[in-house]
């Protein structure tokens, strides 16, 4: 896809951190931008960021160029709510990055809870909010016949053990999977991929050990993440992807092509690479049934 004036998308957790940088660098492209967070302090400033970035596209815009949206994203129907809203005000939906998240406020080894406002909270908002995300934004793109892409941010915690926060860890795999398994949406022109980043200097990431932040190489810059999202969406290739980053190998494909040959029924089979997985073949029949896809 393209990234020119005109289009509109939609970012959760867009008031700070990585959903911050992506809007107001989607806001520099002339992109239209709904931001949904929690915070409304951060959102709205944001939003005012956003906008000053437009005015320069659309000076003679009257409508508001961008939105600030104040939502539990782990509340299905505000979510939703938000969702209509975007549709309202833009028209139709080009780009969704689900990009909430959070770490779990009490660690898993001495939580003594029923887990209600702790690990269950992070798995509503880390895993259920993205799956509900991507579900809104496939029917919005959908109803109104645009292609689209869909960017879900992962971790990569998500691709190997974090073992002080295995909520996170689980849920961010979560992530990772599920989103590798929706490339047949691809076949409807709705492409959607995983960014995975190691350590970027967000509010997220300084409750971590410093020490184990400097034995994975430090922080990554903010414009690596945002250089990896952009090529997700602009690849037209790119779709049940997994982009991992790390500041100490910069951006590589997982899995790798010698990884995906262990689970690939003909691994010498180049042709059909990304579709001939054994589940795939296996459920052939019933995918065709469930998802009767243009050609």
């Amino acid at each position: 896809m393209k990234l020119e004036p005109g289009l509109s998308a939609f970012v959760t957790g867009g008031a700070s951190g990585i959903g911050k940088a992506l809007s107001l660098t989607l806001a520099k492209k002339g992109v239209h931008v709904t931001i949904v967070d929690f915070s409304e302090v951060n959102g709205k400033e944001v939003s005012v960021l956003v906008e000053r970035e437009l005015k320069k596209f659309h000076p003679m815009l009257q409508a508001p160029s961008s939105l600030f949206i104040r939502c539990d994203v782990s509340n299905s129907g505000d979510l939703a709510a938000a969702f209509d809203k975007h549709m309202e005000s833009f028209g139709q939906l080009d780009i969704c990055i689900n990009c909430a998240g959070i770490s779990t406020p009490i660690s898993f080894y001495q939580d003594k809870s029923d887990g209600t406002s702790s690990w269950r909270r992070a798995v509503n908002v880390n895993l259920i909010a993205v799956i509900d995300g991507t579900h809104l934004a496939i029917k919005a793109m959908k109803d109104k016949g645009n292609p689209g892409v869909i960017i879900n941010i992962g971790s990569a915690s998500g691709l190997y053990p974090m073992h002080h926060d295995p909520i996170y860890s689980g849920t961010k795999g979560g992530v990772v999977m599920f989103t590798r398994s929706l490339i047949p949406y691809k076949r409807q022109g709705i492409r959607v991929n995983v960014l995975c980043p190691e350590f970027v200097l967000t509010e997220l990431a300084q409750k971590m050990d410093p020490k184990f932040i400097q034995l994975t190489g430090g922080f990554m810059t903010m414009n690596m993440v945002v250089e990896g999202a952009f090529e997700l969406i602009e690849d037209e290739t790119k779709a049940g992807a997994c982009l991992w980053i790390t500041k100490r190998r910069g951006m590589e494909y997982w899995p790798t092509h010698m990884e995906e040959r262990k689970y690939r029924v003909n691994p010498g089979n180049q042709r059909g690479a990304h579709h001939t997985s054994f589940l795939v073949l296996k459920f052939h029949a019933v995918l065709r049934k469930l998802f009767p896809f243009r050609s």
